[in-house]
């Protein structure tokens, strides 16, 4: 944990001894950020690196992917899974929008009525608060959110002690 010492430098105590003994390391604000910062990868960088044939430019990656399904079977990629399509190249599944979401997440239908067990469609998407606020009123609802609850449990600044 660092803290402050009277000189304004950081100590922070280790979790072990190195093997000279020294416990507690002092920095000063500055070098404290520029240790903390060469943490930190570069962007858009992968922190998992493979090699050989689970490379992502292997020739023979093609190979270890598992085969499309036959044209009369129904196999549906998973989600977000990456299939080779024709020429080699990898074609994207295509992503779920919010209703594809809730129904493999929750098991929901958004788009299907509960009174009729009908289709529903999208009208349309409001985003104005003065339209908003109309069509609540006119439907007796309350316009504002409900007030968050207070949290339960200990005081957290006890575990940073």
């Amino acid at each position: 944990m660092p803290r402050e010492t009277g000189d304004g430098r950081i100590a922070y105590r280790m979790k072990r001894p190195m093997p000279d003994g020294t416990t507690h390391l002092l920095f000063t604000g500055l070098e404290l950020l520029r240790r903390v910062a060469s943490l930190v990868p570069p962007p858009r960088t992968n922190l998992t690196r493979f090699h050989g044939v689970f490379a992502p430019g292997a020739k023979l990656r093609p190979f270890l992917v598992p085969a499309a399904a036959a044209s009369g079977e129904e196999e549906a990629p998973s989600a977000g899974a990456a299939t080779v399509g024709s020429g080699g190249r990898r074609q994207r599944a295509p992503r779920l929008d919010q209703a594809g979401l809730l129904r493999r997440t929750f098991a929901v239908d958004v788009f299907s009525c509960p009174r009729c067990a009908g289709q529903r469609r999208v009208l349309a998407y409001l985003t104005l608060g003065t339209v908003l606020r109309r069509i609540l009123r006119h439907l007796l609802l309350p316009e504002q959110p409900p007030r968050l609850a207070e949290t339960l449990g200990p005081a957290q600044q006890a575990l940073w002690e």
